[in-house]
């Protein structure tokens, strides 16, 4: 589908104040080359339309670019070879725009100055709007979901302030003083209603006493649509006998709750502009119902787990009262997991690099290739340890905030992580459910910029696997000489630790010993192995040989002949483990010493000359196998850097910080189905994973238009590499993190407590395989912008992909369950029609994935704004669903409204306000529309 220019004006419901034709370039501050004049300047059709400056080739041809004229400055500039025109200048670039006369350029200029001031008035209009149908008195509620749902009643008494509907209870205990002595006096608690007038909602009993008052009160205080968490509570002490104030303090419920260790301590002022008459301690919690203390109680036992914020809702069925539990909780993997990936990381290139850098003795040819992967490896661990060193030390909450995307530092972490925890019961006790979604962020490197992704960079075959598996074999065996050669360090440690002691069990310790070195042994004998020793023996062959022929020296001929252009290496050259007599020969010598030791420990004389002995012949075979495996992998590495990532040498690191994002938000999705179904006592959902694996789903709200193209790639291909990935459980503290494996294909080790791990079956504690799927659909204006310029194969590509690897994973559950097979056949029939901005396809998706037990994840840019409206939506459909909401529209206004999404945009940007404004809301779905009082930040 094309829009042209004029549909686009009329689609924003603003007429094209001017319109023209012009020679338009675009002059980049940060472009290094610069084209010819001839190049630079294009022929287009310009038209302004309030702020935006649209392009297209001609007067009705399709829109080519949408041109924002925010913190611009224009000005009349003039070219000897195109005359008069229009500069408008930004931070980084400049637009040009050549026309006929000087008159015109002005009046341009003219308008498009103007543009800013009428912006500026249609938000103060959109403001109005919005105050004048607050005050309204009446009780319009919108057909469409997402509308204008819920408009709030003129209050003006105690009785009508809470009598509208509740929200959740709040219980607070205030404790209230004095520090001078006063006769006569009480305590009283007030809040706004809708005309900003305090109405009484409490009061004490007097205290008749001439020593320091002192007043406790516990109340409950129902949070409305218009007494809200944010309103203001003033608490007041006043005489009885002159009803002067004595002393005062206003504070809100959601101060209150911020306090330390749940008490916020206020010092109270009198009228007369007095500090410290007086002191108040206050705390709250929410009034407890089924819902609240079950997701409590799975937060108590969750050490990976914190509470960051609550809210509470009761609305009506059909036949009775639910009641609604919203929780935000923080989860320790948001710096875990990123810094145990980079651990791995670190300790997996120190050993490559150290390794590199024995190669002293290799052919000339090899110099610039062992030169550059050296440096490649240096700078990658520098950028390694300044994100080890920060994640060491950090000591604040396991959150990494918005407005943090583009710091290094916190490169390896997701972005504004949180799980979404709602709890649901009804009044009678009959049914209760809980629900989990973990919203993180795009897994996107922000700090590296948006001029490519790892779709663009990489090599369509190795679209979802970056080593090959030749590459994964040789991390593999490195890993394996490592550990092995470690197990006998150990075990030599502990020959000598109790040949000191002189303790008996001597005998057993040699015995493990020995059968690690025969481990080793076997180990050198791997085919392999013996053809990575042989391709290093014949490079560093080569290199020494042609230094002996360039200074005339003899060299055994026999062992080497010449090809033509060089000397190379017999087969079977004597001293190498390639050649079979050679190692038979290193064999027969180990054997001996071995045979010594034992002797040794049986005679009890010399047991650490003959150990020291032992090891000391096992030397050359370890040497050589270590020194022929990173060798084989220097040459495989090479290769994969110079034709992966060729042209960008950040792409490597693209790829590891955007794939420990994917990891992290894994994790923390995997705890939380972990503990949901311990919770409920599923022992089904662990046969499940064990079988047929853990389907996780990716619902993404990104567009496919600039920057967010590139994150969209970036977290595709993050996701694709999940599939590589085992779980693996373990009888560990809960939280507990272990990785193994090479970059991509790792085995995640958790911790899941004594409690869940007595639950598991015994074939769960195998390896459980990962099967992601991700589906996106753009809602925002930029999705507009790429439909209408045709640039929305990626998200059609992804969500028929992933459709494929859900149709696999489903497929066995169809036979019994129809329901199953209804949503599977109705989720394929959204993927193949490919309807723009289409939200229903999420809807019957969260019914799906939450049937068959999997995972559920949500992502938009920073997991604020566009995030908050599709959990709240489907919150609601599956109350709606389950629990036949009376009410669907006013439920999701308030969870919008009042719940815990608008806090969380707080604790990212300082603005409990979602950041969109009026051109998006009329581009955005109505479903995913906030209402109105929510949006309005400025801060993404």
């Amino acid at each position: 589908m094309k829009i042209n220019t004029r549909e686009v004006g009329q689609l924003l419901k603003g007429k094209g104040t001017i319109s023209g034709r012009f020679y338009l370039h675009l002059y980049d501050f940060a472009a290094e080359k610069r084209s010819s004049d001839h190049e630079q300047y294009v022929h287009r059709w310009c038209l302004l339309v309030k702020n935006l400056l649209l392009t297209s080739k001609h007067e009705h041809g399709s829109l080519e670019s949408m041109i924002v004229l925010e913190g611009h400055q224009a000005s009349v500039c003039q070219n000897a070879s195109h005359g008069y025109g229009v500069k408008i200048t930004f931070s980084t670039s400049e637009y040009h725009m050549y026309c006929s006369s000087r008159e015109t350029a002005a009046q341009w200029v003219d308008h498009i100055s103007r543009c800013g001031y009428m912006t500026l008035y249609d938000q103060w209009q959109d403001l109005q709007t919005q105050y004048n149908t607050l005050l309204a008195q009446q009780n319009r509620i919108s057909k469409c979901w997402g509308g204008d749902a819920l408009l709030i009643p003129d209050i003006n008494s105690r009785e009508q302030l809470q009598s509208t509907k509740t929200f959740c209870t709040i219980v607070v205990s205030c404790e209230l003083s004095l520090n001078c002595p006063t006769q006569n006096t009480f305590a009283s608690v007030y809040a706004r209603d809708s005309s900003s007038r305090w109405v009484l909602m409490y009061q004490t009993e007097a205290v008749d006493h001439s020593h320091t008052p002192h007043y406790c009160k516990t109340f409950h205080i129902e949070l409305t649509d218009i007494l809200t968490p944010s309103s203001p509570l003033k608490f007041c002490i006043n005489n009885m006998n002159t009803g002067n104030m004595v002393g005062c303090a206003v504070v809100s419920i959601d101060e209150i709750e911020k306090g330390v260790d749940g008490v916020l301590h206020v010092i109270m002022g009198d009228n007369q502009g007095n500090d410290h008459v007086g002191t108040i301690s206050l705390s709250s919690v929410l009034d407890s119902n089924t819902s609240h203390r079950a997701l409590l109680n799975i937060a108590e036992k969750s050490p990976h787990l914190k509470l960051d914020s609550h809210r509470g809702f009761t609305f009506r069925t059909k036949q009775q009262r639910i009641y609604v539990s919203e929780q935000l909780w923080d989860h320790s993997a948001t710096v875990d997991v990123p810094l145990a990936y980079v651990l791995f990381l670190l300790e997996r290139k120190e050993q490559v690099l150290e390794s590199f850098e024995e190669f002293t003795n290799l052919d000339p040819i090899y110099d610039g290739m062992l030169t550059d992967m050296i440096g490649h490896y240096n700078r990658k661990i520098a950028t390694l340890v300044q994100v080890r060193d920060f994640l060491t030390s950090y000591d604040g909450p396991s959150y990494r905030k918005s407005v943090q995307k583009k710091e290094a530092e916190w490169q390896f972490c997701p972005v504004n992580l949180a799980i979404y925890a709602v709890g649901v019961s009804e009044e009678n006790g009959e049914k209760e459910r809980m629900y989990f979604t973990t919203t993180v962020g795009a897994f996107a490197a922000h700090g590296l910029g948006y001029r490519t992704s790892l779709r663009a960079g990489l090599n369509a075959a190795q679209l979802e696997v970056y080593y090959s598996a030749k590459y994964d074999k040789l991390v593999a065996l490195t890993n394996q000489i490592y550990h092995i050669w470690g197990e006998i360090e150990r075990c030599k440690e502990k020959v000598v630790e109790v040949r000191l002691l002189e303790q008996i069990d001597i005998y057993e310790h040699a015995v493990a010993l020995t059968s690690k070195i025969s481990d080793l042994m076997d180990f050198c004998r791997l085919p392999d192995v013996l053809m990575s020793v042989k391709l290093f023996d014949q490079a560093e062959s080569i290199f020494q040989f042609s230094r002996l022929r360039e200074r005339n020296w003899s060299f055994p001929e026999q062992n080497y002949v010449w090809d033509g252009e060089r000397y190379v290496e017999r087969e079977g050259r004597r001293g190498s483990i390639s050649d079979g007599d050679s190692v038979q020969a290193l064999e027969t010598d180990i054997t001996l010493a071995i045979t010594q030791f034992i002797t040794a420990i049986e005679r009890g004389k010399n047991v650490e000359v003959e150990m020291m002995k032992m090891l000391a012949t096992l030397e050359p075979l370890v040497t050589q196998a270590r020194q022929g495996i990173m060798f084989s992998l220097l040459l495989e590495e090479n290769k994969i850097v110079n034709s992966y990532f060729a042209g960008n040498p950040d792409m490597e690191m693209r790829m590891l910080s955007c794939f420990s994002q994917a990891l992290t938000a894994l994790v923390a999705a995997f705890n939380m189905s972990v503990a949901d179904a311990y919770t409920r006592g599923d022992r089904g959902f662990f046969m499940t994973i064990s079988s047929e694996g853990y389907l996780i789903y990716f619902q993404s709200l990104l567009s496919t238009h600039s920057q967010e193209q590139c994150m969209i790639e970036d977290h595709w291909v993050s996701i694709l590499n999940l599939s590589h990935c085992k779980i693996v459980l373990c009888r560990s503290p809960v939280g507990h993190v272990a990785l193994s494996g090479t970059h991509v294909r790792l085995t995640i080790t958790l911790g899941v407590g004594d409690r869940i791990w007595g639950m598991l079956p015994p074939q769960c504690t195998g390896p459980i395989s990962i099967h992601p799927v991700l589906f996106t659909k753009g809602v925002n204006e930029q999705q507009l912008l790429a439909e209408t310029m045709g640039s929305t194969a990626i998200q059609d590509t992804i969500n028929t992909n992933s459709l494929t690897r859900l149709h696999r994973y489903v497929t066995p559950w169809t036979s019994s369950s129809p329901r199953a097979r209804q949503l599977l056949e109705t989720v394929s029939h959204h993927v193949r029609e490919q309807v723009p901005r289409d939200v229903k396809l999420f809807t019957h998706l969260d019914e799906l994935v939450r049937l068959v037990g999997g995972g559920r994840v949500t992502s938009c840019k920073s997991a604020k704004d566009r995030t908050a409206m599709a959990v709240t939506y489907e919150l609601t459909r599956a109350l709606e669903r389950e629990h036949v909401l009376q009410d669907p529209v006013a439920a999701l206004a308030a969870l919008r409204s009042h719940g815990v999404r608008p806090l969380n945009c707080k604790k990212n940007t300082g603005c409990s306000k979602y950041a969109f404004n009026g051109i998006q809301l009329k581009v955005l779905p109505r479903e995913y529309r906030p209402p109105m009082g929510s949006y309005g930040g400025k801060i993404t």
